[in-house]
């Protein structure tokens, strides 16, 4: 029998059995083992500590960087804000001169500090401080003026566009600017302890397409005529209507002079004249007189005997002081009468017959204007009998009649030559306003360029009417301005109309870049819509076109005119389409509130958009 196997002894795996002994240096060599694992889990966190400490290390070093980059980054923003606040500052300014947009720029890099380059800006030591900045950075500074050439290619940059040299005011500015020596705040670890910030702006005017809207109502020469003796003085007046006279040629229609007087009757049949002075008549005659009648407005007659050549009757008792419609005359048993409302007895006082009449009408028109004493009969005019002329004839209310009754282009064709109130104070501002604006405008490349067009209200059917397109030509646009007389083709106000127009031409022809703006004028009331009189549907009108033009971002500026015109209307306008109101007040001489018109011009000529172009 085989003995049996040891408990100690185990099967190997090709059947050969394998004891196992346990002795101190199988105990010890598992001893042994475990201190390895022990110390290879020691150095492993050694190995992590060192790597903790290296990441620790790039870590730092990108935070660093991070810190410093985005200081650069701020550095080059804030530099980027204060070069174009400075552009636009000093663009804006160039209408003063070159000098005043240098201060300008440079007072707006003053304001708008780059890290710690800044001045504590006071007001009052703004110009030492200019200088003082200027000292610490002429070299850092660059400044290009001129005029802005879209097409051009810079030769610096390659881009189109470039700032090219200007013979007339220029409307561009350039600024490069740069910052040296800025101080980094942990990039001096790997050596380098500061960095440069620079960089450029460009500004320029927005070229713009402005329509003008002008009242052409009858209105316009209300400042010429009598009826405003209480606002501007009677002597103001006809020191204007003089003017008038002057500017027509200071003709002499027959043996009318300037200041009406009594008119003087010839007689066909006696050798006598007769001066009719309205209640009482001076008679000059070549021989003696044996009757004169007087015949009067209430019907009444007097008759008075005399024996002498000359001398002057009136009414007495219950006729003193009564109009007298006419008078005979007795010489040597022969009568004359004088009809002082026959108009051939006054025409032939006059000396009219065979002068042709200047104006739409005839002489008739003006006899009975200069001599009508009541509203039931025609052309009756209060003012006339206020300033002391009626029954007067000359031409002072000669052309007070034709301002106020026969105004159109078709009437009295040769007034748009004259100074007519308030309508050449407008022509003047204009004027004004076109030099101003050519002055500022640029000159190379249309596509910069100030445009003007004008629309009127109202036209010949009562409407608006586009006058003239958007033009480069100033001097058409002032042409067409000078050669229209209030009430050129229509005399009421359809103020509606004319923002209609002026609306729809921008809508049709204003550049897509172009800064678009109206600027509005009247010195009435709109009281014309759709071929009706009406104040509340005219002024509804205008209101609507307020609306439309503003939802196209159309700002409208207003002028009202005198004390009749509605300034409210003209504020709500300008508010609606966030414009700006001008009042010019009434009661002021014409000289007075043409200096104000001309500044109120100015000041929207000098109103000039402005925009960076690089």
């Amino acid at each position: 029998m085989r003995a049996p196997t040891p408990p100690c002894q185990r099967q190997l795996s090709n059947g050969m059995p394998k004891r196992r002994f346990v002795t101190l240096r199988t105990f010890f060599s598992g001893a042994v083992n475990d201190n390895r694992v022990r110390n290879s889990n020691w150095h492993r966190r050694g190995a992590i500590i060192v790597l903790s400490a290296g990441l620790m290390i790039v870590m730092m070093s990108m935070l660093a960087f991070s810190i410093d980059a985005g200081y650069m980054f701020t550095m080059k923003t804030e530099l980027q804000r204060a070069i174009d606040s400075a552009a636009l500052a000093a663009a804006g300014s160039l209408v003063d001169g070159e000098e005043v947009a240098g201060q300008r720029l440079v007072e707006y890099l003053i304001r708008n500090p780059v890290g710690s380059n800044g001045f504590t800006l006071e007001e009052d030591e703004l110009d030492e401080q200019i200088s003082q900045f200027m000292q610490q950075h002429a070299d850092d500074l660059e400044v290009t003026v001129g005029h802005w050439d879209a097409e051009a290619i810079d030769p610096e940059t390659g881009l189109l566009g470039r700032i090219v040299p200007a013979e007339s005011i220029p409307s561009t500015v350039g600024v490069k600017m740069q910052y040296t020596n800025l101080p980094l705040f942990f990039a001096p670890i790997i050596g380098r302890n500061t960095f440069s910030v620079k960089s450029q702006s460009i500004a320029m005017y927005q070229p713009r397409d402005i329509v003008l809207v002008l009242d052409l109502s009858a209105s316009m020469n209300d400042d010429s005529e009598l009826r405003q003796m209480d606002a501007l003085g009677q002597s103001a007046i006809e020191a204007n209507i003089r003017e008038i006279w002057e500017q027509l040629g200071a003709k002499n229609y027959g043996n009318m002079r300037f200041r009406p007087d009594w008119v003087t009757i010839p007689g066909r049949e006696l050798a006598a004249n007769v001066t009719w002075r309205s209640s009482a008549v001076d008679v000059v005659a070549t021989s003696n007189m044996q009757m004169v009648k007087l015949y009067f407005s209430n019907g009444g007659r007097q008759k008075f005997s005399t024996n002498a050549s000359s001398g002057t009757w009136k009414g007495t008792g219950s006729y003193r002081g009564k109009r007298i419609l006419k008078t005979k005359i007795k010489i040597d048993g022969q009568w004359e009468t004088f009809d002082f409302y026959d108009n051939r007895h006054i025409r032939r006082g006059l000396a009219l017959e065979g002068v042709p009449y200047p104006s739409d009408g005839s002489w008739d028109d003006y006899i009975e204007y200069a001599r009508s004493h009541s509203n039931s009969m025609p052309w009756y005019d209060k003012d006339v009998d206020a300033a002391g002329y009626r029954c007067k004839f000359g031409a002072l209310t000669l052309i007070n009649f034709w301002n106020r009754n026969k105004p159109a282009k078709d009437e009295t064709p040769d007034l748009w030559k004259t100074s007519q109130q308030p309508i050449q104070a407008v022509k003047d501002a204009v004027r004004v306003f076109l030099d101003y604006l050519a002055e500022v405008n640029t000159t190379e490349g249309e596509n910069v360029l100030d445009r003007v067009g004008v629309a009127i209200y109202n036209s010949a059917h009562g409407d608006g009417d586009q006058e003239l397109d958007l033009t480069y030509d100033f001097d058409a646009v002032n042409n067409l301005v000078l050669q229209r007389q209030a009430g050129h083709y229509h005399q009421m106000t359809n103020i509606g109309a004319g923002l209609h127009e002026a609306t729809q031409h921008l809508n049709d022809f204003a550049r897509p870049g172009a800064f678009k703006m109206i600027v509005l004028m009247t010195d009435g009331n709109a009281n014309w819509y759709q071929g009706h009189w009406s104040n509340k549907a005219a002024r509804e009108y205008v209101l609507d076109e307020a609306d439309e033009a503003a939802q196209k971002h159309y700002p409208i500026l207003t002028i009202s005119l005198g004390a009749s015109a509605d300034s409210e209307l003209m504020q709500n306008v300008a508010d609606i389409t966030e414009g700006v109101h001008f009042n010019i007040p009434g009661g002021q001489t014409v000289q007075e509130y043409s200096q104000d018109l001309m500044e109120v011009f100015q000041t929207i000529a000098a109103h000039r958009p402005l925009k960076l172009v690089r």
